[in-house]
This record gives C-alpha cells, structure tokens and sequence, in this order.
C-alpha cells in the first residue's frame, strides 16, 4: 500500500492513494492554510470510522440484519503538548433498520472493535478507544 502527498501552495497538499483516488489536505490559516481541504489528525478519525464502519456493516449484513442506514460519529482528544496525539477516543454508531436485535448489533460493534478494525488496533496502542451504539428501529 501505498501514498503520494504533492505540495500544492503554502499549507495546502494534495494527497493520492496507490488506488488513485485524492484528497485536498490544508491547514488553518494561522499555519498558512486556506482550510481548503481536512486536516491531517481528521483524516485519522476518518479513516477509524471508515474502518469500523465497513467491518460492522459487513458483520451486520452476513448477520442478516435488515440495515436502512449506519452512521458512525468519531471524537478524539489530543495531548496539549507536541506532538498532539490522541489521548481519548469515543466511537458512537447510529444504525438504523428494521427488526434489528440488539444482541446481534453489539456483537457486530465488538467484534470490530476487538478484532477486526486495523485502524482501531494501531490507535489503542496510543489512545483509550471507547464505543457506544444506539438502535433507530423503522415503523
């Protein structure tokens, strides 16, 4: 796997993945940014709820539950002092179907969490990863 990052313009970066797909990457501008694209530190808890995201749809799917929508929102706090790594990060996922089983959802959540999610397992190296879920059941 792998990753290019092109400078643009000051603080401004465009970043390509060996898949070819990019992302703007820039920075505030008190750094010289233009907030033209997401910060690097963002991209990281991007890339924990992708992650995370894909291993508990899939487990939710070969589960057989009948899932209209999944949202996953990611927080993290950072250290004051550099480098700024995340100390705390809290995972809450929203998952919406029909006759969901509520067992069957946390299986799928813990499961990414404990085993599956990369992301997640290089993060809990430096940060305390926590998740939560809530259940939105369709009429």
């Amino acid at each position: 796997m792998k990753a290019r990052i092109k400078w643009v313009e000051n603080a401004c970066l465009m970043a390509e993945a060996e898949s070819g797909h990019g992302i703007v990457i820039d920075g505030a501008g008190e750094i010289g940014g233009r907030n033209l694209g997401v910060r690097p530190m963002e991209m990281i808890l991007m890339g924990l709820g992708g992650c995370t995201a894909m291993d508990v749809l899939s487990i939710l799917k070969k589960q057989r539950q009948n899932i209209t929508d999944c949202v996953i929102e990611v927080s993290g706090q950072r250290r004051e002092q550099p480098p700024k790594i995340f100390t705390d990060i809290h995972i809450h996922y929203i998952i919406t179907g029909r006759d969901l089983k509520n067992t069957k959802v946390k299986r799928a959540v813990d499961l990414s969490a404990e085993s599956y999610c990369s992301v997640s397992a290089m993060l809990g190296k430096s940060a305390n990863i926590t998740h939560d879920y809530e259940i939105v059941e369709l009429a």
